[in-house]
């Protein structure tokens, strides 16, 4: 049996499509644990009424909002499966999708992880597969050690739509240090674990909204910093390499400029308070980044991208002529 996790908020639009692609799955048995996470929209009733039609169902109601990563958390003392999926409420699974990621774990028992064919879907019905202006990766790979698939993670040239062996969710819980992007953290963390990580062509379709809180305007996408940091910390106790951790790094410094210029660009849409929060948030990540080892020469003196420490002002005037020069050319 597979068990798979669907945390709910405010997904009344969505929902039904993404429970229904469970419902018609072709693998025998499933189990599907819906954690709402205090939604004010009427996904509540929508849960309630197909919970109500379908034995398969567990529900979890929580008072409080506390992001995807906590509401995951709530259902794993609920999964009675040998493995343990994950569904995000505004995506859905093809029809053979767990049927196909079960026969892939019966068919090679020192397998882990199994990595979906994950695509991306858009509101004009285009379709693409994850990266796949990347031939090197696509598809990703057939079989990684996990050590491997963790090492790729790192830069999301492996990406983090897979199904595992429950006893990884078990052992290691999403990480909930921030409302959002810290469960990232936690794919990287199975895939350590893991013995093998193997892709299979199961279909995992990842819905495209400009609104969603990883694409949308909200103060909540700065969480993607705090979520870096608390990566970091973990790879320093986990006592990685220095290459491992330097290439982390590298990567942290490029979300921290994507960050930035994200803020610099649409500042004025945020409260005094939040503007406040963000950009502390932007500086201490500005320090906490060791950026005298972990950047390669071509980006540490290449003009508008040099971390220019211990000069914050200079860095954030930087961004801002990064951000006039680009508004300029487009």
């Amino acid at each position: 049996m597979t068990s798979i996790l669907v945390a709910v908020y405010n997904a009344e639009q969505t929902l039904s499509t993404c429970l229904d692609s469970l419902l018609h799955q072709s693998a025998d048995d499933i189990q599907i644990i819906c954690i709402d996470d205090a939604s004010t929209d009427s996904s509540v009733s929508i849960l309630r009424d197909y919970a109500s039609r379908h034995a398969n169902i567990d529900l979890v109601l929580l008072n409080e909002n506390h992001g995807q990563a906590f509401a995951r958390n709530q259902g794993i003392p609920l999964i009675r499966g040998e493995y343990t999926a994950f569904l995000d409420s505004d995506d859905r699974m093809a029809p053979d999708c767990i049927e196909k990621v079960e026969r892939t774990f019966r068919s090679n028992p020192t397998t882990d992880c199994v990595l979906l064919n994950t695509i991306f879907e858009y509101p004009d019905g285009r379709r693409h597969a994850y990266r796949s202006d990347r031939e090197d990766i696509d598809p990703p790979f057939d079989v990684l050690t996990g050590y491997e698939a963790f090492k790729r993670a790192l830069t999301w040239d492996v990406h983090g739509w897979y199904v595992a062996r429950t006893e990884l969710y078990r052992t290691y819980p999403f990480d909930d240090t921030c409302h959002s992007y810290s469960d990232d953290n936690t794919t990287m963390e199975h895939y350590l674990h893991s013995r093998e990580v193997r892709w299979c062509d199961a279909r995992y379709y990842f819905i495209q909204h400009p609104d969603s809180c990883t694409r949308g305007l909200s103060i909540r996408r700065f969480d993607w910093l705090k979520a870096n940091e608390a990566m970091h910390q973990r790879l320093v106790l986990w006592q990685m390499p220095h290459d491992i951790i330097d290439l982390y790094e590298e990567q942290r410094y490029y979300n921290l400029l994507e960050c930035i210029r994200l803020y610099l660009r649409s500042k004025d849409a945020f409260t005094p308070a939040e503007q406040s929060s963000i950009i502390g948030t932007i500086h201490n990540a500005w320090r906490s980044i060791d950026t005298s080892t972990c950047l390669p020469w071509r980006v540490k003196y290449k003009p508008l991208y040099m971390p220019l420490h211990p000069f914050w002002s200079l860095f954030v005037f930087e961004q801002e002529i990064w951000c006039l020069v680009n508004a300029f050319f487009k």
